[in-house]
């Protein structure tokens, strides 16, 4: 009796952990956040542009960086990356639409220099022109 028991048991915690919902908090605690309005369903598009690149920190060192285009369809979205960091967001690369820069990671000064360490976390603001 008590093997039929824990057999029941197994299927129904199996039955319930294929029922729950798709996206797991393992994969939703590893997206990063994003400027306001933006899903990260882009994350998951084809990638159809890359390219290595380097940023300078404030300090004058260079950081490896990968510029990112990911595209459904007509819908198109570039980001940079440095190793896990997201820099830059461009949810319209085909438009002069400002891209976002999160402001906690490039200097007020220059929205193409790295801080030397974080400025605290997720401050997206748009791209000054001329910076």
């Amino acid at each position: 009796m008590r093997r039929t028991i824990d057999a029941i048991l197994l299927v129904l915690l199996v039955a319930a952990a294929c029922a729950r919902d798709p996206r797991s908090s393992l994969e939703l605690a590893n997206v990063p956040c994003l400027p306001p309005g933006l899903s990260a369903q882009f994350f998951s598009w084809p990638v159809v542009g890359f390219e290595h690149v380097t940023l300078q920190t404030e300090g004058g060192e260079e950081v490896e960086a990968a510029w990112v285009v990911y595209r459904r369809g007509s819908v198109g979205v570039a980001a940079v990356w440095t190793r896990s960091d997201l820099v830059v967001v461009d949810p319209s690369p085909d438009t002069d639409t400002p891209y976002w820069v999160d402001g906690a990671l490039v200097t007020d000064d220059d929205d193409n220099v790295l801080r030397a360490t974080p400025d605290g976390f997720c401050r997206w603001r748009r791209h000054a022109e001329g910076a």
